[in-house]
């Protein structure tokens, strides 16, 4: 059992941000958590034997809310200082991760060594002195800030190099930018004809899936127009299509009419497959690639265990095979640092899984699903070193690599929107500045081969043609809002293109 105890001045992080944390054990996988506030001291409880990280909801001035995390710590009597080991963690990570870039040619900047230096030598001043700890917290905390500005500017210029010395050899980057339609009805695509030449200067591809739910309403009854006019008007004007998640492990993302049967034998199975395949032969010969399934890791499906969804994923990619699909075959992993491991326990840990995958020739590529949040549904955000981190970690399954992220502009639908810092998270300014620093963090990086923006537009439900049809995950997440005006963030995307094929 894994008990930790952290000491921190009341009040400089709301109790409700300490209190989503969690503890990770063996390769960073999340454990259930159970995270209290005894007086001025956190208390960490975890199933998980050993040591292990952990991570807590931080604020600073240009990240925001992010979670940060400590370096790996033995369970012990003594307590800890939270900001004292939040700044461990950080430095930890930061420097561990340029020594590796410079391994691969790497040059840090004389400024970044000097910055570097002097932040060591605070850091090590604060933990070895004897000063009270609201002094401490405070100056940590300054020091937390100093890192979170040397990590971007780090980032940033690793991408340059990195950039650099890949459009030596070529004079663009084999990369594809997609947006996703799915979550839109028809009648919503009145905003690809009004902005389709914009569209065409920020991306090259459309992902324009509807759910299992929504084409297959009653059994053997497909509603394929739903479909088949999104796909009209995205190749109308050019654009690849990427096709997917054809499966949707989702209790929202199946049909009504399915659920009472999933405990039938393989009455399940049967149907995905006859799903699956409707799909590959009637639209197989427009599709540019595909996305088989997503959040087969994370399924909330009940009497569906993890095991069992990887399992038909796997079988589906043979049966595709084998009916003649020829294209990238990608499978579209939930919230990669498994956050949904906090409430339960899946029986896969995110190694486990991806030696599964790496065991099926069939499946060519990996997603990494990242929808920014704190919501039950939602990936944490993180500093792009420890984005960058898992990327690099699923490109060394040998799979090609694709990231879809969504990044709100609002605070609405956090349920910690009435904290008094969260509050002030989102905005269309943080929006872009976080789809600057993750395509920063991206696109420098050889196993990226795809970066996928969730949705196109805003929701308005009060105006018929921009309501959603499905539920609606990510507030505020589109790149133009319900009132048809293009957000700042989408500029990014245009000036991200000009890099790319």
């Amino acid at each position: 059992m894994a008990d930790l105890r952290f000491r921190f001045t009341s009040g400089i992080v709301p109790e409700s941000f300490l209190r989503t944390g969690y503890f990770a054990g063996w390769g960073r996988q999340p454990r259930p958590t159970e995270m209290t506030i005894e007086g001025n001291e956190l208390v960490v409880h975890s199933d998980s034997n050993g040591s292990g990280t952990v991570h807590v909801l931080w604020t600073n001035a240009q990240l925001g809310m992010v979670m940060e995390s400590t370096e790996s710590l033995p369970s012990q009597s003594r307590t800890y200082i939270l900001t004292k080991e939040l700044v461990r963690g950080a430095l930890g990570r930061l420097l561990r991760r340029v020594f590796e870039w410079q391994m691969t040619g790497f040059r840090p900047s004389a400024d970044f060594a000097a910055r570097t230096t002097a932040v060591s030598r605070k850091f090590s001043k604060l933990a070895v002195g004897n000063y009270d700890l609201e002094y401490i917290d405070k100056e940590l905390m300054q020091v937390l800030e100093e890192l979170s500005t040397l990590t971007i500017d780090v980032v940033k210029s690793y991408t340059e190099q990195s950039l650099a010395w890949r459009l030596r050899s070529s004079e663009k980057l084999p990369i594809t930018l997609g947006i996703g339609l799915h979550s839109h009805p028809i009648n919503s695509l009145y905003e690809f004809d009004l902005y389709a030449n914009y569209l065409q200067e920020a991306f090259h591809a459309v992902l324009p899936m509807p759910t299992w739910r929504e084409i297959e309403p009653q059994q053997d009854i497909f509603q394929w127009e739903i479909l088949e006019q999104k796909l009209a008007i995205a190749s109308r004007y050019g654009f690849q299509i990427v096709m997917g998640p054809l499966l949707c492990f989702d209790v929202n993302a199946i049909p009504v009419w399915l659920t009472p049967h999933l405990n039938v034998d393989d009455f399940w199975e049967r149907r995905a497959i006859r799903f699956v395949h409707a799909i590959v032969e009637r639209f197989g010969s427009q599709v540019h690639s595909w996305i088989l399934a997503s959040r087969f890791n994370s399924c909330n499906i009940p009497s569906i265990p993890a095991l069992r969804a990887v399992n038909l994923v796997r079988h589906l990619a043979q049966r595709m095979r084998m009916i003649g699909v020829e294209k990238t075959i990608i499978v579209s992993i939930d919230r990669p640092w498994s956050e949904y491991s906090m409430d339960y326990v899946t029986g896969l840990d995110n190694i486990q899984l991806a030696e599964l995958l790496l065991n099926c020739s069939e499946i060519d590529a990996v997603m990494m699903e990242m929808n920014f949040g704190v919501d039950n549904r939602s990936t944490f955000p993180r500093d792009p070193v420890t984005i960058g981190n898992m990327v690099d970690q699923w490109g060394f399954l040998g799979k090609k690599v694709y990231v879809s992220i969504t990044v709100p502009s609002a605070a609405s639908g956090d349920p910690l929107e009435n904290d008094k810092l969260s509050v002030k998270q989102w905005s269309e300014n943080m929006q872009q500045f976080w789809v600057n620093l993750l395509l920063n963090t991206l696109l420098g990086r050889r196993v990226v081969q795809g970066v996928f923006w969730g949705t196109l537009q805003d929701v308005n439900d009060d105006c018929e043609d921009t309501k959603v049809i499905e539920p609606y995950e990510v507030p505020f997440a589109g790149l133009i809002d319900a009132n048809r005006t293009l957000k700042p963030a989408f500029q990014n995307f245009i000036a991200a293109k000009k890099y790319i094929e």
